[in-house]
């Protein structure tokens, strides 16, 4: 089918179809970042019933994290003009059969396996999300806030899938949580089956096109910083759990409630980063930095106590949840005309942030303590604040605003 054929062919869908389609691909996209990240608030439960270390269990975050920024890169170029639609059932099927995967796992290798298979689901999908998002766009609705609807499912997910995990696992055990997680997965890949359209590719990416973004300054200084800060998050937030509970003393549902606040906080934060990153990224980008880095290093002096972690864990979880979006806008606003190109590489990065972070976060923890880890997350974000303080100056979104 031409690519002409399969704009028609979604425009003869119903309006309630298109809606239900572009929601199938975000909702996809929330259960997709939700398994990644569940791992985060289970870790204790996974360590303690595996007997391994929690930098051990850390690699249930690290491993899909590699794996999916290989596939958002080589994906984006191996599936030449094959259909978008395909690719998407296929992925959510993929998805499932990793949770179950890691659901019914006895050892550490079998629930890795699963989790590198995940990997692969959440790199395909983001290799096509930017596609999607403009031939998936309902009567009325412009291609960004199309791709707004679907950013919103993985802005979502990187907020709330960490208490999600640690609420569901606190009420069934960690295994009941990625097999429930795998079971919610299947009305999602129905839901694509009967409503998605034929998606052929507009043009096929390659190498060439990957770097694109590294080549305009103002882009350039986004990528350092989100680099430095999302690796600074990810190395500290993957063990929160550990340091509430081994640092601080709290219980198990304490915890719980605290990743439950971290992620509503976090949805107040992506309201409020479309409110105000697009008219002002630069400083909406450093304001969200300075609160994710205070937040780190003042963790471990105020936050073994009831009342201090309650603030610090409310304010981080606001903070995140902003991040995403002013990620994103930020690249928009620097390179509007190279958003596509480089949008695989961007998405790698992010997906180094979770790997890198996990891995090396797991590393001092179990050598140095969570202390160390916290320190050192620290000094991250202050760099990458630095980075946006000196080189960011010119980056304004003016034309942002009418459209918000």
């Amino acid at each position: 089918m031409t690519q002409h054929n399969s704009a028609l062919e979604h425009k003869d869908q119903s309006l309630l179809q298109q809606w239900l389609a572009i929601l199938s691909v975000a909702i996809g996209a929330f259960a997709l970042v939700t398994s990644e990240l569940l791992p985060v608030g289970v870790l204790n439960d996974v360590a303690r019933d595996l007997a391994i270390s929690s930098g051990q269990a850390g690699l249930m975050v690290t491993l899909p994290g590699i794996t999916a920024a290989l596939s958002a890169v080589l994906l984006s170029i191996g599936i030449g003009a094959m259909d978008r639609r395909k690719l998407l059932i296929f992925l959510t099927l993929v998805m499932v059969l990793a949770n179950f995967t890691a659901a019914f796992a006895n050892d550490l290798p079998t629930l890795l396996f699963g989790r590198i298979l995940l990997g692969v689901g959440i790199g395909g999908f983001w290799a096509t999300a930017i596609a999607l998002s403009a031939r998936l766009a309902p009567r009325g609705v412009g291609v960004a806030k199309a791709s707004a609807i679907i950013m919103v499912g993985v802005t979502l997910a990187t907020v709330v899938g960490v208490p999600l995990g640690t609420w569901l696992s606190g009420l069934f055990g960690w295994r009941m949580t990625f097999l429930l997680t795998a079971v919610l997965g299947i009305p999602v890949l129905l839901m694509q089956v009967f409503t998605l359209p034929a998606l052929t590719p507009k043009k096929a990416i390659s190498f060439s096109d990957l770097p694109a973004l590294l080549f305009i300054p103002k882009a350039r200084v986004g990528m350092i910083a989100v680099l430095l800060i999302g690796l600074a998050h990810f190395a500290a937030f993957t063990y929160i759990a550990p340091f509430f509970k081994f640092s601080s003393g709290f219980n198990g549902q304490t915890i719980s409630s605290l990743l439950l606040l971290y992620g509503g906080a976090g949805v107040l934060g992506n309201i409020f980063a479309g409110f105000a990153a697009s008219r002002n990224v630069r400083n909406t980008f450093i304001l969200v930095g300075v609160m994710v880095g205070a937040c780190i290093f003042l963790m471990p002096h105020l936050g073994t106590h009831l009342s201090g972690a309650i603030i610090l864990t409310a304010i981080w979880g606001f903070a995140f949840g902003a991040f995403p979006t002013c990620a994103n806008i930020w690249m928009f606003v620097a390179a509007p005309n190279d958003v596509e190109r480089g949008m695989p590489l961007f998405v790698a990065l992010f997906q180094v942030n979770i790997a890198l972070g996990s891995y090396f976060g797991g590393r001092l923890v179990d050598q140095m303590g969570i202390n160390s880890l916290l320190l050192f997350a620290t000094a991250l974000v202050v760099l990458g604040l630095l980075n946006v303080l000196a080189f960011g100056r010119s980056v304004k979104n003016p034309q942002l605003a009418p459209n918000t």
